[in-house]
């Protein structure tokens, strides 16, 4: 079994001016709000506009959606984050903003040798690049769990799954 998550999550209100109009935002635990990054929502985007040069070619953070969310970080923390499993193992990737100015990564990581990529770093799943982006956004895991875990992202394994909840 496998799962795929890509998002835009952020501190605070949970509508914002910018956003384009019609996208489903989700309420998660300890004031974090999460935009799914759906087909919909990357088809509405400029494809063309660059969101940071630091994200390395390759990885599946998209330039569109970085834009997006330093451009949201304006005044709050934003991440921006992908992450990928099968049967267990997996890749992440996170970047994040305050103010519009980069806070946290590109960060990559996996959980194998083998899913090691340019940039990426091998590392225990409490240190991935989701949950030490969660962390940048002020997000503390609860006893027993993960910060993953913690805010709720185990909801569903697919990123869709959330806009149809």
């Amino acid at each position: 079994m496998g799962s795929q998550i890509e998002a835009v999550i952020y501190d605070g209100a949970e509508w914002l001016p910018g956003l384009p109009p019609g996208l489903r935002v989700v309420s998660l635990p300890g004031g974090l709000t999460m935009l799914p990054v759906t087909d919909d929502l990357a088809d509405r985007l400029d494809q063309a506009r660059a969101g940071e040069d630091r994200i390395s070619p390759g990885w599946l953070l998209g330039q569109p959606v970085a834009a997006l969310a330093r451009q949201i970080s304006a005044d709050r923390k934003v991440l921006y984050i992908v992450g990928e499993t099968f049967g267990g193992v997996g890749t992440q990737e996170a970047i994040g903003w305050q103010e519009g100015r980069l806070m946290y990564g590109p960060s990559g990581t996996c959980d194998i040798e083998a899913d090691l990529e340019p940039g990426y770093r091998l590392v225990p799943r409490s240190d991935g690049a989701i949950n030490a982006g969660l962390r940048f956004l002020g997000a503390h895991a609860s006893p027993g769990q993960d910060e993953y875990e913690t805010i709720g992202l185990t909801r569903h394994r697919y990123t869709e799954d959330w806009i149809r909840d």
